[in-house]
């Protein structure tokens, strides 16, 4: 605020030292003159202020003017060449009133197309734009993840952060796209492979479940039946002993063979 009233604080400082010393200046050097002669050096003291106050104005104004000048076409460049789409909007009817290059090469229009052009027009999901063009407060900004179809109708995924402006004295939005599609591309192969992980957990699971029991079965009749063939005395006995021991081993042998496809399986899945 102080920048802004140093100017006329400072003219108004001079003005009032010019007014009451340059009389009484006048009148000491100017005594030996007649009074008419006196009141045309009061003119054009006066006339002097003038030219010295407008002169002093001029400069001032197109200093000022320069650096107005410069700002805007720094933040001209800005936003022309920013990588990232950026565009701004009317916000009571949502047509484009400004688009950077950028924009253009990204959505595969011109910029006078651009400019006929509403954000309905790149957002096929009306309802869900409309949410996020009007919940702006105050210097708040709002941030999600829309659908956006080229001039091709290729629709691809972008993050969206909109601004609220005042531009050429209408209330607008700054927006600035930028395009997700491979993050999110790269999101679904992650969520596809967790989904692999957990079916190849799951069977991993299903297999040691088969390993502690229906392993456990053939192999503990076997570990029995050892001792008992030791001990058998008969030929006969011992026969029916080893017929039972075949029995498991064929038994664990077909357990094995199907894990075995199992593990298979889920490997060929996996490719």
């Amino acid at each position: 605020m102080f920048a802004s009233l140093r100017i006329p604080v400072t003219f108004l400082i001079i003005g009032i030292c010019w007014a009451l010393f340059s009389n009484p200046v006048i009148t000491f050097f100017a005594r030996h003159l007649a009074p008419s002669e006196q009141d045309s050096f009061r003119e054009l003291n006066d006339l002097i202020f003038v030219l010295i106050i407008t002169v002093v104005l001029y400069v001032k104004i197109k200093k000022q003017q320069h650096k107005l000048t410069r700002s805007e076409e720094d933040y001209r460049q800005l936003f022309e060449s920013n990588p990232n789409p950026l565009w701004i909007y009317n916000n009571e009817n949502m047509r484009f009133v400004k688009v950077n290059t950028a924009a253009t090469e990204k959505y595969g229009y011109s910029r006078k197309k651009f400019l006929k052009m509403s954000d309905k027009d790149i957002c096929p999901g009306l309802s869900e734009c409309n949410h996020h063009l009007f919940a702006h407060t105050g210097d708040l900004k709002k941030e999600g993840v829309r659908k956006h179809v080229k001039a091709t109708g290729e629709t691809f995924d972008v993050s969206i952060i909109s601004y609220p402006v005042l531009f050429n004295n209408e209330h607008c939005s700054l927006v600035m796209a930028a395009d997700i599609s491979e993050i999110v591309e790269k999101d679904k192969k992650l969520q596809q492979a967790y989904k692999k992980i957990k079916t190849s957990n799951k069977a991993l699971l299903e297999i040691a479940w088969s390993h502690s029991h229906e392993l456990r079965k053939p192999l503990c009749s076997i570990l029995g039946l050892v001792p008992l063939l030791k001990e058998a005395t008969g030929e006969q006995e011992r026969d029916e002993l080893l017929t039972l021991i075949e029995i498991c081993s064929n038994e664990l042998d077909g357990v094995l063979k199907l894990n075995s496809e199992r593990v298979t399986e889920m490997d060929m899945q996996e490719a």
